[in-house]
């Protein structure tokens, strides 16, 4: 009989009086969160109960009760229960009323079936009262896993024995109890010396310590090191380990530790220990000696066992498991000096943190000197995990396997729930009560772990190992029923378990023995297609015949629809991250092997053909599935071979959609290097280049695409010459080796197939040959092709293009400005014409040259150079160039900032521009005029010009920046000038809808010239903001106008929330700190924050706006604004929107204020609702990826109520802190939560 069983049948036959003692002491451990605790049905001092209602209850720290009822009248059943949950509802007879019960417990002896559970949740229909029910079942659960204890003081079941022990008789225990699983604690002490040195340091300042990590990561043995050292220094001091089963352990401490002597005790995992708080009682009592306490557990449980430290103060040590870097440091050293990067991620992924499984794949890996020997280590696995099924151990019955490999399948089991528990053990024929025998006898041997009323396996490699074990080596369970119960509704656990399985134990053993099962189940669904592309994408490494068969039928059934005019093979970057084909989606993953590679790609080209809108995609994946890997070096390159073979043999035979595949792939697979992109551990991506080598399947595969490229360049010139060009590119991925290589296959097709007459031809050809010369690459007809392959619109681009301007001067050690100048005097030099007709030819290059270039950022700025220099020679032929620009309507955004700047200084050549200027309507006309303003000569102005000026000014409609700077020179013919440009501006922009802008120089250096109408400069100014947020940045103007108009201030936050768009504007207007230069400001500044708070649609994420006045305040400022805070907190502490904006810019611009500013409410306020309302803790906050934010917020709660404690206010602030109590249970409660999720969380 199993000891669960034996708990159930005492439990059974255990009499009215020792089941409500044995309840009460169970609830109190399980209800640690109450202030009264009554037992009204029992008499005190006798084992005797007595009637009352109800027969025990909590009072809890909200006000609100639990109640509990006890029965053991399994005769009386269902109808007795009711009358118990219909007293406990009656205030009559309790004299608390409904709303003040929170719960009701039922704690019964016996089992209820689910319908009369529903009848008793009923009667509570009409309530907010919760029922929770203790059946036989459940009791006897919680008491086996968490209370033996009880078990022994109420059921007189035995306990083990066993208690306070030296550290060499706790290792002897360990390793004995562990039978060989866990790494024995007698070994060599490696590669923790940086934790090792921590923890020394730790035990020498503080008494208690707790080390938390993952199972496996060396928490024991790194303690029992610490201790050694520390002892080997602090001889005054003994250690004695805790090695817990079950006792009370307050006397035996009291036993063996002298309270005059100094000791350490050392309390392996200790959330396990039902005792603890006797340890915790044991440490605080008063003795002369030193006393520390150095405790391990695991992480889940680190929350619970540091709140009941909490009041020492413990430090923490968190133990991660080796890094992946740390795991390569190991085996590159002696003696096992591996390092082949190859081999490293191998052994990484192998390992998963685990040393000795690193030492072992290492020995593994030197003594193979394969790294295919990787690809399957069941051996080794066996090896290390043969301790596990010693014939003497505890697997003697395969019993305690199969448990485990169903816990590796399922991940978790929530063992508590017996109906879903049993309907999973009874698929496989396994009893629930020994099922929790089983799982009891494993967390002891830490093979699994319980823990939120679940169990599973802690470690990712054990979990594999004893899935494989399980369902696949031993047949010890049926694969086959798994996949008829759980494959729909937990495809997911085959994925985590068979992929890890495949390629840890290798292909062929688990294929071997899964294959059967799955072709199997394949017949059963394969007609229905959704259930087919569901089954085949988990498992088609298994089932290629089938895969293929399956594809090709819903190939057939489609329609043909003919050749296709245009295919498209182009696609925008992530156009197929979330919407997927699943047709390509599952062919591709038959493009990782080369096994029955020409078949399924041939169906994904005639699938395409049938479906031509999903071409892009397949384009896509086949460069993301067959670009060259590592992998492929050791296959000869099979699947790039075939990939391309097939394409050739589509293009040679005239198949439309192989030949422009070919095309597009051969961009890519005629690189260099390749970058990778992979799946890695820990749900990490992988991304490497892998260099291809100079071997001969390599220059095979090139000389087949060469080769092809020239016998069908005449076909598609098109094509083919943008594979020579993409080619040709500047590439940091060079080999020189097979540039070598392809230098006579790219030489060829030139002189086959190119010609000097056409510009990208010869550019192509230049391109080509400057990147082999790069490359130190040289061929004797480079020469001759140099220069065959020029024309004059070649010439013309050498000059312009200033990349091959500065390889031509990379030699003369020239700094940029020396560039720019030298590369100006030739462009002068060499585009000087003698008619019209030069222009017009010109004129006509330039812009086609300016059309196809990659980078013509230049070209307008080589276009001003090669006017102004003309119209320095010959003005009239210079602004015929001018007009032939405008003739075009100035289609390529031409601007003659030169030559205005250098002709704009006689009579007669300003007339001349002008005249040019009015003479049509052209693109950028506008700004032509503006420039001709900013450079005209200050002697020519007249008061034409000033009219023109404000002409051009109003009749602007597109976005323009205007320089008043520049146009000071106007201000001696009409002084009012800026201000009537200022008015025409903010007209326009107000009811046109213009986006005219001013440089702010005007406003911040000399805001006297834009006139006397200040409410106008004001305008303005709110107006330019608005247009562009760092139009005035660093504020000086804004500070300018402020000087002269405090209230300012108002108007321009006012101007920000104008619109809802620029709702929450601190990021744009972090400056307005400057305020405090102004005098007297604060009164402005209570309605601007009143104005703000009305308006702001705060929610807390982020800072408030508000905080943009406090901001990296100067020192001398400080004191008047902490002044105008306190103060405006004094006048609003009954507002809580007010509070909110206070008290956020004291949690983040002036912290050091935050104290003061809830004392000060408390002292003004103590209404609880109010308190409430205001964020004291924010509403959010930027947290690491690990952090348990609810223990952070838990924190930030604990320290307001310790602020709150330093008041003098008294009991008036009981409801306030009962408030913050209240969040810091509720943040306990939902960090536990966390937890919870953390611990059900796949590997």
């Amino acid at each position: 009989m199993s000891r669960l069983q034996t708990i159930e049948n005492r439990l059974a036959a255990i009499n009215e009086t020792v089941f409500q003692e044995l309840c009460d002491s169970f609830l109190i451990l399980k209800i640690n969160n109450y202030r009264a605790f009554s037992r009204t049905g029992s008499q005190s001092g006798k084992q005797k109960t007595t009637k009352g209602t109800p027969d025990t209850f909590l009072l809890l720290p909200n006000g609100n009760y639990i109640f509990v009822e006890y029965s053991t009248n399994i005769s009386a059943g269902l109808s007795k229960l009711k009358d118990d949950i219909n007293k406990c509802i009656d205030s009559n007879k309790t004299g608390i009323t409904i709303n003040q019960i929170d719960e009701i417990i039922l704690c019964i002896n016996f089992n209820l079936t689910t319908e009369k559970i529903h009848a008793l949740e009923n009667l509570l229909s009409n309530t907010t009262i919760s029922l929770t029910i203790y059946t036989l079942d459940s009791l006897a659960l919680e008491l086996h896993l968490n209370h033996r204890n009880l078990t022994s003081q109420y059921l007189g079941l035995p306990l083990d024995t066993g208690q306070i022990v030296s550290i060499g008789r706790f290792i002897e225990e360990y390793n004995k109890t562990s039978n060989g699983i866990a790494t024995p604690l007698n070994n060599t002490f490696l590669h923790r010396e940086n934790e090792l040195k921590q923890l020394t340091e730790e035990i020498l300042y503080s008494d208690l310590i707790i080390l938390t990590g993952s199972p496996g990561v060396g928490k024991t043995k790194l303690a029992l090191e610490g201790i050694r050292n520390f002892l080997s220094i602090n001889l005054s001091f003994e250690a004695y380990c805790v090695s817990y089963k079950n006792h009370e352990l307050l006397d035996d401490l009291y036993q063996y530790f002298n309270l005059e002597k100094d000791y350490i005790l050392f309390v392996d995992d200790a959330n396990r220990i039902d005792a603890f708080n006797q340890i915790i009682g044991f440490y605080k009592s008063s003795r002369k000696g030193n006393l520390k306490i150095i405790m391990t557990v695991r992480d889940y449980a680190f929350e619970n066992l540091r709140i009941l430290c909490q009041e020492f103060q413990p430090k923490h040590i968190d133990l991660l498991k080796f890094s992946d870097e740390k795991i390569t440091d190991i085996i590159k050293e002696k003696p096992f000096e591996i390092l082949n990067s190859n081999y490293h991620k191998e052994i990484v992924r192998i390992a998963d943190g685990n040393p000795r499984i690193a030492i072992m794949t290492s020995l593994l890996a030197k003594e193979k000197q394969d790294i295919y020997a990787l690809h399957d280590v069941s051996d080794l696995f066996e090896n290390y995990f043969s301790t596990f099924v010693k014939d003497n151990g505890e697997f003697t019955n395969d019993l305690n396997i199969k448990c485990l490999g169903l816990i590796a399948f399922f991940h978790t089991i929530p063992y508590k729930n017996k109906e879903i528990t049993t309907s999973i053990l009874n698929n496989f024929g396994i009893d629930y009560s020994i099922f929790i025998d089983v799982i009891d006898k494993l967390d002891k041997l830490e093979l699994v772990e319980i823990q939120f009323e679940h169990v599973k396996i802690p470690e990712q490699n054990l979990s594999t190992y004893f899935f494989y074990k399980t369902f696949v080596k031993q047949d010890l369970l049926s694969f086959e029923t798994l996949l008829k119960y759980y494959f729909d509704s937990n495809t997911y656990c085959f994925k985590d378990s068979v992929i890890p399985a495949n390629n840890t134990y290798g292909y062929q053993n688990v294929m071997q023995k899964l294959q059967p099962h799955l072709k199997n189940h394949w017949a059963l669904i394969k007609s229905d297609q959704n259930c087919g592309f569901k089954f085949l994408s988990m498992f088609w490494f298994y089932l290629r015949n089938e895969s293929l068969e399956f594809i090709y039928t819903i190939i057939e059934s489609l329609p043909y629809i003919g050749i296709v005019k245009k295919y498209e093979v182009t696609y925008k970057k992530n156009a197929f991250a979330y919407n997927k084909n699943e047709v390509i989606e599952l062919l591709g993953e038959f493009f990782r092997s080369s096994d029955k590679l020409k078949d399924f790609l041939e169906i994904a080209f005639e699938y395409t053909l049938k479906k031509p809108e999903h071409l892009p995609e397949l384009i896509h994946k086949l460069k993301e599935r067959l670009v060259f890997d590592v992998e492929d070096e050791r296959h000869g390159f099979t699947r790039q071979n075939i990939l391309f073979r097939t394409l050739i043999h589509g293009l040679n035979k005239g198949i439309p959609i192989y030949s422009i595949s070919f095309y597009e792939l051969s961009k890519t697979f005629l690189g260099y290097k390749f970058q990778n992109t992979k799946g890695a551990r820990k749900n990490a991506i992988s991304f490497y280049d892998y260099p291809i080598p100079n071997v001969q399947v390599i220059q095979d595969f090139r000389k087949d695409v060469w080769n092809a490229l020239k016998n069908n360049f005449e076909k598609y010139p098109f094509k083919s010459l943008e594979v020579l060009q993409h080619y040709s590119g500047v590439r940091i991925d060079s080999s020189k080796e097979l540039m070598e290589f392809d230098v006579n296959y790219v030489i060829n097709i030139i002189e086959i197939h190119l010609s000097p007459t056409s510009f990208e031809h010869c550019k192509y050809i230049q391109d080509q040959i400057r990147e082999y010369k790069r490359n130190s690459i040289s061929h004797s007809s480079f020469p001759s092709l140099i220069t065959k392959f020029t024309n004059p619109t070649y010439e013309t681009f050498l000059k312009f293009d200033m990349n091959i301007f500065r390889d031509k001067t990379i030699n003369k050690q020239l700094n940029f400005r020396e560039q720019e100048k030298l590369r100006e005097t030739q462009i002068r030099s060499s585009f000087l014409f003698q008619n019209v007709t030069e222009i017009n030819i010109f004129y006509k290059t330039f812009t086609y040259l300016k059309r196809v270039a990659i980078r013509e950022y230049n070209y307008n700025e080589t276009l001003d150079y090669i006017i102004d220099e003309n119209c320095t020679k010959d003005f009239d032929l210079g602004c015929q160039f001018l007009n032939i620009i405008i003739e075009n309507n100035n289609n390529i955004n031409y601007s003659p900032r030169l030559v205005f700047i250098n002709n704009l200084k006689t009579t007669e050549k300003v007339e001349s521009l002008w005249q040019i200027l009015q003479k049509h309507e052209f693109n950028q006309k506008a700004n032509w005029e503006l420039l001709f303003y900013y450079f005209l000569e200050v002697s020519l102005i007249d008061s034409n010009y000033v009219e023109a000026l404000i002409k051009t000014v109003s009749n602007l409609k597109d976005t323009q920046t205007i320089y008043f700077d520049d146009l000071k020179k106007f201000l001696k013919i009409e002084s009012n000038l800026f201000e009537i440009l200022l008015k025409i501006i903010t007209i326009k922009n107000e009811k046109e809808e213009t986006r005219i802008q001013i440089w702010s120089e005007v406003f911040s250096s000399s805001l006297e010239l834009l006139g006397n109408d200040f409410e106008l400069i004001k305008k303005a100014y709110l107006q330019q903001d608005k247009i562009d947020n760092y139009f005035d940045f660093g504020k000086k103007a804004f500070l300018n106008i402020l000087r002269q108009d405090s209230s300012f201030l108002l108007e321009y936050v006012n101007n920000l929330y104008s619109t809802k768009d620029d709702y929450n504007s601190l990021e744009k207007h972090k400056e307005l700190e400057i305020i405090w230069q102004i005098e007297n400001i604060e009164t402005v500044l209570k309605s601007v924050f009143d104005l703000v708070i009305e308006n702001e649609l705060y929610i807390d994420i982020s800072e408030h706006f508000c905080n943009s006045f406090f901001n990296n305040i100067k020192e001398e400022s400080r004191k008047r604004a902490k002044i105008f805070i306190l103060n405006y907190c004094k006048e609003n502490y009954l507002d809580s929107h007010k509070m909110n904006a206070i008290v956020d810019i004291t949690r983040h611009s002036m912290r050091d204020l935050f104290d003061d500013i809830l004392l000060l409410f408390l002292s003004l306020n103590q209404n609880k609702n109010v308190f409430s309302q205001i964020h004291w803790r924010g509403n959010g906050g930027v947290y690491s990826g690990d952090a348990i934010i609810n223990d952070i917020e838990m924190a930030e709660w604990k320290n307001i109520l310790s602020i709150v404690e330093k008041s003098d206010i008294g009991i008036k602030l009981i409801p306030i802190k009962k408030f913050i109590s209240d969040n810091i249970d509720y943040c306990r409660e939902r960090g536990d939560i966390e937890r919870k999720r953390r611990f059900l969380k796949r590997y």
